[in-house]
């Protein structure tokens, strides 16, 4: 696999449902997470690094790339691999 994609941003939101999955975890607009994802495709990894912030940024205006919120806020850097 290599990347065919990358400098996804993501929602805490999503992020959370794409580094752990959407059991137990209560989403602002669940229907839009979770189709947004799906979209993304299966191959989608994390491009982050939490020890250093590195592909983190703690309060960005830009739109999220799975959900497509508008909300400033938290927004993690993804990757979408594929053949």
């Amino acid at each position: 696999m290599k990347v065919i994609e990358d400098n996804l941003w993501l929602c805490s939101d999503c992020t959370q449902v794409a580094c752990n999955g959407p059991h137990g975890v209560q989403l602002e607009n669940e229907k839009d997470t979770l189709d947004g994802l799906a979209n993304l495709g299966p191959h989608l990894v994390p491009d982050f690094d939490s020890e250093t912030g590195d592909g983190i940024e703690e309060f960005s205006r830009r739109i999220c790339e799975s959900c497509n919120t508008t909300l400033a806020g938290y927004k993690a850097r993804f990757a979408q691999l594929g053949e």
